[in-house]
């Protein structure tokens, strides 16, 4: 009995003992714990990666077309203006020339009449109206009307119809046409515009039937 008792007492002692040295051990030599590392989460990655943006398209920049300027082209040079010979207006010899149509001065009525020549007519007539005969000092003298105005002339002499006893009056009119300044005989018939018969053209002009107003207007 005493032998068990001494035997658990020992082993008591013995404990106690080991016990102690290694609380000891464990108070010197504390063990460090070392902090876990944290794994990290794939899944949380995966959900923030956010899905990438749209990439954005920049239309390109239309560039002005360059500006083509027409090729200069030189100039054509001036022509010389033609020179225009001067329409003839007398012959060779110094007569005029007469178209068929001509403008005539007549110092009465004072006025332009478009006048037509006729080379078979001997001669010259003058269209009027309102014509009437009078006496003046003992002369025969007439008066009528041409282009709106009054005249009285003297009568140069009496032409008899073939027709009938008419008689038609013969004055002189100064008729300017061209260079010509003549005082000349006109029979006085009832209408209007002049014939310019040979008794004006005369030795002194020609007549071209192609042309017309050949001679400029004068006064």
């Amino acid at each position: 009995m005493n032998k068990v008792t001494a035997f658990f007492a020992l082993a008591l002692l013995a404990g106690c003992a080991q016990q102690t040295t290694t609380s000891r051990e464990a108070t010197a030599n504390p063990e460090v714990t070392k902090p876990e590392t944290a794994i990290p989460d794939q899944t949380a990655k995966e959900t923030d990666i956010k899905e990438p943006a749209p990439a954005v398209v920049i239309a390109p920049v239309p560039q002005p077309k360059p500006v083509v300027k027409p090729e200069a082209k030189p100039k054509p040079k001036p022509q010389p203006t033609p020179v225009q010979k001067p329409a003839v207006t007398k012959t060779g010899d110094g007569k005029l020339i007469l178209g068929s149509e001509e403008w005539v001065w007549l110092t009465q009525p004072k006025q332009h009449i478009r006048a037509k020549v006729d080379s078979q007519a001997q001669l010259s007539t003058l269209g009027v109206s309102n014509i009437q005969a009078f006496e003046r000092d003992g002369n025969d003298w007439v008066k009528f009307s041409s282009g709106g105005k009054s005249v009285e002339l003297p009568v140069e002499r009496w032409l008899k119809s073939k027709e009938n006893d008419s008689k038609q009056a013969v004055v002189k009119l100064r008729a300017k046409l061209g260079d010509l300044n003549e005082l000349t005989e006109f029979a006085l018939t009832a209408g209007q515009g002049i014939v310019l018969g040979v008794n004006f053209i005369r030795d002194v002009a020609v007549v071209d039937g192609k042309r017309k107003f050949v001679q400029p207007k004068v006064k």
